[in-house]
């Protein structure tokens, strides 16, 4: 079932729409999630949180032009107040470029099961331990969720100039780090495969 059509039933009143949208972003939303925080209750709450929020406030809220978009930045601001007023928080500054993005890959992916996965794995948390956390964030956005520019800026909170940059620098930083073969390595690395 489509999005559009789910956000539709669910606008109506049909709690069938909101089962439909957390079955198909659960997943996505919980993945997400521990890019920024490994303690799974927060990010349980967070999705629980936004699906209270858009249940309760389904007459206010207007139907986005991207279903994935909207509950991406919906989770991101509540998983992210909760982490702000968290006591086990850290001290640094919780906002913009601080804001913790952990990207790391599974020994899952097909690509990492040979012989060689503890090398290639190594090798690749370096090479993402060069960016900013905003940078992995922009990557992730952008390689594995696949969204615009423009939609990784509305999310990110900066403008489309501001995301196009972003990706740039990161991809430089990356090229420069380990050459180009390397850079589409993980870059395949980290488009989703089903």
């Amino acid at each position: 079932m489509q999005d559009k059509e789910l956000w539709s039933w669910y606008k109506s009143g049909e709690i069938s729409g909101l089962e439909g949208l957390y079955n198909a972003y659960y997943r996505p939303l919980t993945n997400y999630g521990f890019k920024f925080t490994e303690d799974k209750s927060f990010i349980e709450e967070s999705i629980q949180d936004l699906f209270l929020k858009l249940w309760r406030n389904r007459d206010s809220i207007v139907t986005p032009q991207v279903v994935k978009q909207y509950l991406l930045l919906s989770f991101r601001r509540i998983l992210l107040r909760k982490l702000e007023y968290s006591p086990s928080r850290l001290e640094e500054a919780f906002s913009g470029e601080h804001i913790p993005f952990y990207l790391e890959l599974s020994y899952e992916h097909p690509l990492i099961r040979a012989e060689r996965a503890a090398e290639l794995k190594k090798k690749v948390d370096a090479l993402m331990d060069t960016l900013t956390h905003r940078q992995r964030e922009a990557i992730f956005l952008k390689y594995y969720e696949d969204l615009s520019y423009e939609e990784i800026a509305e999310i990110l909170q900066i403008n489309t100039g501001g995301t196009y940059k972003l990706v740039y620098r990161a991809l430089e930083r990356l090229r420069e780090q380990f050459g180009d073969f390397s850079l589409l390595v993980l870059l395949y690395l980290l488009q989703r495969r089903y």
